[in-house]
């Protein structure tokens, strides 16, 4: 295997290939998930480009490990908005994999949505929104709760991205439902819908509707992560804003 993410990401703070701060949006600068210790974009991509080699030599035209690695490295990718180079290998695992290969619903599905929710976050609602729309019929198929889940998520965020909020609103409404069938309805997955549903809803004019589930989100976040986390504050700010009616 690669070394540990914290070796690499202390290893990449002193070497001369890191692009320089500003130059790229490889250098922004994340917290590695599992160790907790500041790596930046290159080192995240360079973690998945390691991850791929170790595969790429299987005689194998698909395992699964493959196939994961190549998505793990294209969302790499896509986080830090290399968009043409992501776009090519998300493609290559197009061609390599169809919806009969044991691996696509379990992989390759979810990676499409996880491209979905990136390229939104990107603001580049249009093209998630091709892709999201393409796979639709699969996923009406798709017996994963957590995958549908997730796609209704990105569905509803990619159409408020373009300014179709109305029709993102349904979609917000399942994936709680969905999210909360999956992980629990207190869940954090849960929390995160409730509270994208509850900007929509402001956004449309049913600011009461809003408050309503902005309550519910804060009350479980200050029970459950402390007054103090990120989480519990985010939601707070809004709900002083609508309570305001600054919002």
């Amino acid at each position: 295997g690669f070394a540990h993410a914290a070796c690499l990401a202390e290893m990449a703070k002193r070497d001369a290939w890191i692009v320089v701060e500003g130059c790229s949006p490889l250098s922004r600068w994340v917290v590695c998930a599992t160790c907790r210790q500041d790596h930046n974009g290159a080192m995240e991509v360079e973690l998945a480009r390691r991850n791929w080699r170790q595969h790429r030599g299987d005689a194998a035209p698909v395992t699964e490990g493959k196939c994961r690695a190549l998505l793990n490295l294209a969302a790499a990718l896509t986080s830090f908005e290399e968009f043409a180079v992501a776009d090519r290998l998300y493609d290559e695992v197009g061609r390599r994999v169809t919806v009969a290969d044991p691996v696509y619903h379990g992989l390759v599905l979810p990676a499409e949505v996880k491209r979905g929710l990136l390229l939104t976050s990107a603001g580049r609602g249009r093209d998630a929104l091709e892709i999201l729309t393409r796979v639709r019929p699969i996923i009406d198929l798709c017996c994963r709760v957590r995958t549908r889940a997730d796609y209704k998520k990105a569905m509803s965020l990619a159409l408020a991205d373009i300014g179709r909020v109305e029709d993102a609103l349904p979609f917000a409404a399942e994936a709680v439902e969905l999210a909360s069938a999956c992980h629990g309805p207190q869940a954090p997955e849960t929390l995160d819908v409730m509270f994208v549903q509850a900007q929509f809803l402001a956004v449309i004019g049913r600011v009461e509707d809003a408050k309503a589930t902005l309550r519910h989100v804060l009350s479980v976040r200050r029970r459950v992560f402390g007054p103090h986390h990120e989480e519990t504050l985010k939601a707070e700010i809004v709900f002083h804003r609508l309570a305001a009616g600054t919002a």
